[in-house]
């Protein structure tokens, strides 16, 4: 999946419906806690997130079903992430399996307004 987002300004919730490997939904709804992080695969991240992450057991597919995880951005969160193309991955750790997705993300600055 790629993203994109601007720092500075409101983001909307990511929706996910993540599968396994037999392509059914997974159900994130109980036992699982989540990390999402900005990097480079292999390098430290450079934005992690582990609050604001809820787990469901979703529904059909998107865009008209329910997401097995949502993501929540606070209004400043991503503010201090340097623009630039990331790849973003979401680990999903329960007692002992961590299942790991990843895409692309591109944060960009936004366009200031003119000064008159």
């Amino acid at each position: 999946m790629s993203l994109t987002y601007f720092r500075t300004a409101e983001r909307p919730d990511l929706q996910f419906w993540l599968l396994d490997d037999d392509g059914a939904l997974i159900n994130f709804s109980t036992g699982y806690t989540f990390a999402w992080r900005l990097g480079v695969p292999g390098a430290a991240a450079s934005f992690e997130k582990t609050t604001g992450i809820t787990g469901a057991a979703g529904a059909g597919a998107e865009p008209a079903g329910t997401p097995n995880i949502l993501l929540t951005f606070t209004a400043d969160e991503l503010d201090d992430v340097t623009a630039g193309a990331y790849t973003w991955q979401l680990q999903a750790t329960s007692s002992s399996l961590d299942r790991f997705f990843e895409g692309t993300i591109r944060i960009k600055d936004v366009i200031a307004a003119a000064v008159p």
